[in-house]
């Protein structure tokens, strides 16, 4: 009986989370496993990867991202200061190693102070960004919070590409430094393979450097070339990071709906025997060399 008083009694004095709450718990719940999948891909993709940083192991974020109204809501499920703040850390990472946990905000990286470059919602995050990929990748480095203790970060080299998750915009994107992923697409996949599939895929386009080789010319046919190198290196990429390369096979014949406009993108169908077509090609080469990486990624051809 007096367990049940007890539970009763905590029910009446805590009080119910708000919509609001709700809303950023779902959001924080998803960064959380965004962080994951990132960290194993940027980390176990290091090798194929024109430029790299530290790779830590989280997801950044800023109150400032949030509606005015909402804010205080937001800031009280992350526990978050006015500053750029941790919203996710991945498990197993060098940031979880060092003790950093969700909410904690970033005053400096490397005892240089994160600067204050304007009000926009994400240029203290970018700034972070900027910072953390100047430093040397396989260096430890350090990260001060907003109370002023210092931490120690393990070096944990990686594809230089910072993960966020947008509750607006497209359903995923990659502009060459950061991929984002929308919400609700991250809600709609429930299997973590499948969500890594798709990570996978926008990272690729960074390794890649598909914005850079499309320069002004977007026309449908190079953005659809584009797209389908991407489906065939995150074959690779995901098999490295030790996710399924299958999943991405399972993800498109789950998704009936394109991302992007169509108009722009290959066909399920096509993007499906692409992958397909690339796991079997890279089983092959692994079979005979388990570290072999194939030539039209690491030279890609020109874009026609």
């Amino acid at each position: 009986m007096r367990a049940l008083a007890a539970f009763l009694l905590a029910l009446v004095a805590a009080p119910p989370a708000t919509a609001d709450e709700s809303r950023y718990a779902e959001l924080a719940r998803q960064e959380a496993r965004i962080a994951a999948v990132a960290y194993r891909l940027t980390t176990g993709s290091a090798r194929w990867c024109p430029v790299a940083a530290p790779q830590p192991g989280w997801i950044l974020s800023d109150l400032r991202r949030i509606d005015a109204k909402d804010r205080t809501a937001a800031a009280d499920v992350y526990g978050a200061p006015d500053a750029p703040f941790v919203a996710a850390v991945a498990p197993g990472s060098a940031a979880e190693r060092a003790g950093l946990a969700r909410g904690m905000g970033i005053a400096a990286i490397d005892g240089k102070t994160v600067p204050v470059l304007g009000d926009g919602a994400t240029v203290r995050i970018d700034a972070v960004i900027v910072m953390l990929n100047a430093l040397a990748p396989a260096a430890a480095w350090t990260l001060t919070d907003s109370t002023g203790r210092t931490y120690r970060i393990d070096p944990a080299p990686g594809c230089a590409s910072a993960f966020r998750v947008e509750r607006d915009g497209v359903q995923a994107a990659a502009n060459g430094q950061l991929v984002r992923l929308r919400l609700d697409l991250a809600q709609s996949i429930a299997d973590d393979q499948e969500l890594a599939a798709v990570a996978a895929h926008e990272l690729a386009h960074n390794i890649l450097r598909h914005r850079a080789r499309l320069g002004g010319d977007r026309s449908a046919r190079r953005v659809r070339q584009t797209e389908l190198e991407a489906d065939r290196l995150s074959v690779w990429l995901l098999a490295d990071a030790g996710y399924e390369p299958a999943a991405a096979v399972r993800f498109w014949n789950r998704h009936k709906r394109p991302l992007i406009r169509a108009a722009t993108h290959p066909p399920r169908s096509e993007r499906i025997a692409a992958i397909e077509g690339e796991i079997a090609a890279m089983q092959a080469a692994r079979a005979v060399d388990p570290v072999a990486m194939p030539a039209w990624a690491t030279k890609p051809p020109p874009l026609e």
